[in-house]
């Protein structure tokens, strides 16, 4: 994980409005597998599937760069927050 100030947050609680599109696929995180790969200009690219529905991440046409970097560190972080979400929803 990346070193973040404590007052930044990786993650947001949405209400009202996306800042984002409308997601046009969904994930199973209980079928869920992530592979590392490379791409054919030997990029890396992440891989997630759940068998039914398979998303590459990649470093895009510009290739690796500072933004990519913190875009995967940004990526793993909100990751891990919610995994840390999950674990305390499970417990109760």
């Amino acid at each position: 994980m990346s070193a973040r100030p404590p007052s930044e947050s990786t993650t947001v609680d949405l209400k009202g409005v996306l800042p984002f599109p409308e997601p046009i696929a969904v994930l199973s995180l209980r079928n869920c597998e992530v592979f590392r790969a490379v791409d054919d200009d030997n990029m890396p690219i992440l891989v997630v599937t759940d068998g039914v529905t398979t998303v590459a991440l990649e470093c895009g046409i510009r290739g690796l760069s500072t933004a990519v970097v913190t875009a995967a560190e940004r990526l793993a972080d909100a990751v891990a927050d919610y995994a840390t979400s999950v674990r305390a929803a499970n417990t109760h």
